[in-house]
């Protein structure tokens, strides 16, 4: 049987990147916070976040978070800092999740509890921190070019010279798949794609991994591919009477660009398929090698 390069490839995102937001400063007021409809809201969510993040939220008020229930924290208290992901719906109101899929399918079984509170208003510190990657669907391809720059180095000195005259690598690409608004939670929507561009005040940077192959072959390899930070420069649409609509994404890289072999940070291997996902990376453990 011919195995095809590529024939298993696809694109895995992070909403969230490695090297970090900007911080989105706001307060929450009393009247922001809905218990009845469980949502909260403030100035910045409808212009910056989208259903599916996962945010950090922390005050440096005394009170903690109390537009949050206790029962929001394992210890039953309530805390300056939470982790969770959102649901936003069309004026930018927030409901709360512990994970991607009911955040996205919006289960209210699982959201969490808000509370009204008095006295003056809450000051927020806001971060979208996502270290879950998923599968973006409805790629019908995608194209990565890579450059070295070349740097003068005529003024530095011969110590310096050596650690510059390599150049330093960047790179740029294109995304195209078919439009999809409708997610179950499992992989990413190409609507995203289209929203990252908007982000008003964190930016549409994203971390990328292009697998040129995700799956064992013959040779015993598991994984190929690139991985990088990205940043979303020209997101477009095309709608035709005969043809599906489709989306096509330009991007540039923000950081280091990476041609790697093997698993991805933050899995575990499993004796079958799967990939058991990380909060942390355990690179930090000292593991057997076969090399």
């Amino acid at each position: 049987m011919t195995f095809f390069l590529g024939s298993a490839g696809n694109i895995r995102i992070r909403r969230g990147s490695r090297t970090g937001f900007g911080a989105l400063a706001d307060s929450i007021s009393s009247a922001d916070v809905n218990t009845i409809l469980n949502r909260l809201s403030f100035d910045g969510a409808l212009d910056n976040l989208l259903t599916g993040d996962r945010v950090d939220i922390t005050t440096a008020d005394p009170r903690g978070l109390v537009c949050f229930t206790p029962a929001c924290w394992t210890s039953g208290v309530v805390e300056n800092t939470i982790s969770a992901y959102v649901n936003v719906n069309a004026v930018g109101g927030l409901r709360f999740f512990s994970s991607f899929e009911n955040a996205v399918n919006n289960v209210r079984a699982f959201e969490f509890g808000l509370a009204n509170f008095a006295g003056a208003d809450l000051p927020i510190t806001l971060a979208v921190r996502d270290v879950r990657s998923n599968i973006l669907g409805g790629v019908t391809d995608y194209t990565l070019n890579t450059d070295r720059e070349s740097i003068d180095t005529t003024t530095l000195s011969d110590k310096f010279r050596r650690n510059y005259a390599a150049g330093l690598i960047s790179g740029s690409g294109t995304i195209e798949c078919f439009f999809d608004y409708e997610s179950t939670g499992v992989k990413e929507t190409p609507l995203l794609m289209l929203q990252l561009v908007q982000r008003l005040d964190i930016g549409s940077e994203f971390d990328l991994a292009l697998y040129l192959t995700d799956r064992e072959n013959d040779s015993g390899v598991k994984n190929v591919f690139y991985e990088m930070a990205a940043s979303v420069t020209r997101a477009g649409v095309s709608v035709s009477s005969t043809e599906v609509i489709t989306c096509r994404i330009d991007f540039v890289t923000t950081g280091e660009i990476r041609l790697l072999i093997g698993e991805p940070v933050g899995y575990v291997l499993k004796e079958d398929d799967d990939r058991i996902e990380l909060e942390q990376s355990l690179e930090y453990l000292l593991q057997e090698a076969e090399d």
